[in-house]
């Protein structure tokens, strides 16, 4: 049995020859627009580098990297102070970072858009931090998303130098282990001893004495007649 104090909405009210409005229906969301990434220009030029210097930065997951090297395609640990730019390829999907602790940016650049670039110090593998320290691009932090490295190893190049971290090309290094095998040592033939001379006695250097000469024996004197 129904309640008799619970009160019912009263239906909408229908006014004679009008049609009912319909429903407003929503509008479907519209996805959001992609925007463009930011590319950086060389705002320094100096001497021309030869492009395609660098080994291609891979990440294997979370703060583990790998270097695949440029000559032999070989994956080894990074270890050491390294050069790095991203470049943009044909789509917005394909990009690639190289790295190198000799060539400067632009030489690992090779003409091609730099989304960002900077320099980076690994540790067997694993990022110590990442600057964004370029003298030819210098790029903004606020686009260090664009890097695809951990954001929490970011450390702006003015608070490295703060800390005392030189950042000269020259005091980069690379520590990672050689990908090609130590070639055998080949062990040489034993060259023959060379003869030995023979060497003569030693001479006798003490004095000799002389040879005693044999007594000469004295005959008797004849005796005298007149005695």
């Amino acid at each position: 049995m129904s309640d008799p104090h619970k009160r019912f909405a009263p239906p909408p009210p229908h006014w004679p020859g009008r049609r009912p409005e319909p429903a407003v229906q929503a509008k479907p969301a519209h996805s959001p627009v992609a925007q463009p990434q930011a590319t950086f220009g060389a705002l320094r030029t100096g001497k021309a580098e030869r492009g395609g210097a660098g080994d291609e930065l891979l990440r294997l997951q979370g703060n583990q990297f790998v270097l695949k090297t440029a000559d032999r395609g070989l994956h080894v640990k990074p270890n050491g102070t390294y050069n790095f730019v991203r470049v943009q390829g044909t789509t917005r999907s394909d990009a690639h970072t190289f790295v190198s602790p000799r060539s400067g940016h632009a030489g690992l650049a090779g003409g091609k858009p730099v989304l960002y670039a900077g320099t980076v110090r690994f540790d067997s593998g694993r990022i110590d931090w990442w600057s964004n320290y370029s003298g030819t691009y210098q790029p903004i932090a606020a686009f260090r998303q664009q890097a695809q490295l951990p954001d929490d190893h970011f450390v702006p190049w003015q608070r490295l130098q703060m800390g005392g971290v030189g950042l000269q090309r020259g005091m980069f290094n690379d520590r990672h282990a050689s990908a090609a095998p130590a070639k055998p040592e080949r062990a040489e033939p034993a060259k023959p001893a060379a003869p030995t001379r023979a060497t003569a006695p030693a001479k006798d250097e003490s004095p000799r004495t002389p040879a005693a000469k044999p007594s000469e024996k004295t005959a008797p004197k004849p005796a005298d007649k007149g005695s």
